[in-house]
């Protein structure tokens, strides 16, 4: 099964206080760089998305054998920079994976489980759900990302995967590690009980 990754990492992390919660420490290295090896050490490529001349970005990142992208737009949301991304992808193999440099507490074997899901359904969008709640990364099939490739570039992928709703796939997942991420200063504070 061939995937990509599309890492978004061109926030400005305006509800962190002055703080780029991309490069906070965690487990002894910036959090972008410890997402990018959740999925690396699945054998998965990855492009990451950040900003225009992202010095910092770079130097986190450096070693990896990722791509590195900017999404032009500074005051751009989410959804464009995963498209940035997409447009960086060779979309030849069976899907894409758009993941967030965010959530600390995702392990390799929560995204392998999404991958086997996705095994299972080939042509369903797989989206995680822990108690009601809608989280990340999420696995979108080969010609839904081709197509929305193509498509008009103000269509974010989460009005994409709205649109053919019909083809979601729940992962339920037992735990929260899908929905916690770092967004404010007391996210921080509430994650570190889980570095060791």
């Amino acid at each position: 099964m061939r995937l990509e990754v599309i890492l978004l990492a061109a926030g400005w992390s305006r509800r962190m206080e002055g703080v780029d919660k991309r490069l906070l420490p965690w487990r002894g290295v910036p959090m972008v760089r410890h997402a990018a090896q959740v999925y690396l050490g699945l054998g998965l490529p990855v492009v990451v998305v950040g900003r225009a001349q992202d010095a910092a970005l770079a130097q986190a990142l450096a070693g990896l054998e990722v791509r590195l992208v900017a999404n032009p737009d500074a005051a751009a949301e989410q959804g464009a920079s995963a498209r940035v991304g997409l447009a960086q992808c060779g979309l030849d193999g069976d899907g894409v994976i758009f993941a967030l440099a965010d959530q600390p507490l995702l392990r390799e074997e929560d995204i392998a489980a999404l991958i086997a899901d996705f095994a299972a359904h080939r042509d369903a969008v797989i989206i995680p759900r822990h108690d009601g709640v809608r989280g990340n990364p999420v696995v979108m099939p080969g010609d839904l990302a081709r197509t929305l490739n193509g498509a008009a570039a103000q269509v974010a992928p989460r009005a994409w995967i709205d649109r053919h709703a019909a083809r979601i796939v729940w992962h339920e997942a037992e735990h929260s590690r899908f929905t916690s991420d770092i967004d404010r200063p007391q996210d921080t504070d509430r994650l570190r009980q889980y570095e060791s």
